[in-house]
């Protein structure tokens, strides 16, 4: 036969103590290896019993060099796009102000035609 598994009971002055330490900063391992606290429950299940603040979602993000420097090429293209944008709408503003100056509609004005062919002959 197995061993008989051995099942705990904390105080609730204990557990509101470790909810107080949890909601000043300490991780959920850090704590369960300070007062050797079984299951990765039993203190997500205090905080939400006796806290002040929400659980916590604790995220830890394991990236290579190659992928950090892929996240900064990546934020400098959105960061020289978002410039993009923001100088194509002031000429655009520009260029309806102007053609509002000149009285024409900047709604009606002609486009050019896209239609690069030979004008028809009647």
């Amino acid at each position: 036969m197995g061993e008989k598994r051995q099942r705990r009971v904390y105080s609730e002055a204990f557990k509101r103590m470790v909810v107080q330490e949890y909601e000043q900063g300490a991780s959920v391992p850090e704590l369960m290896r300070k007062y050797d606290i079984g299951g990765w429950g039993t203190i997500k299940h205090w905080v939400r019993k006796y806290g002040r603040k929400p659980y916590r979602t604790e995220t830890v993000y394991i990236q290579t060099a190659e992928d950090l420097d892929h996240v900064r090429r990546l934020q400098k293209q959105v960061q020289d796009l978002k410039a993009l944008v923001a100088d194509l709408t002031l000429e655009n503003r520009m260029l309806r102000a102007a053609l509002e100056v000149a009285g024409v509609d900047p709604k009606k004005a002609a486009m050019p035609s896209s239609d690069t062919s030979a004008p028809k002959e009647k």
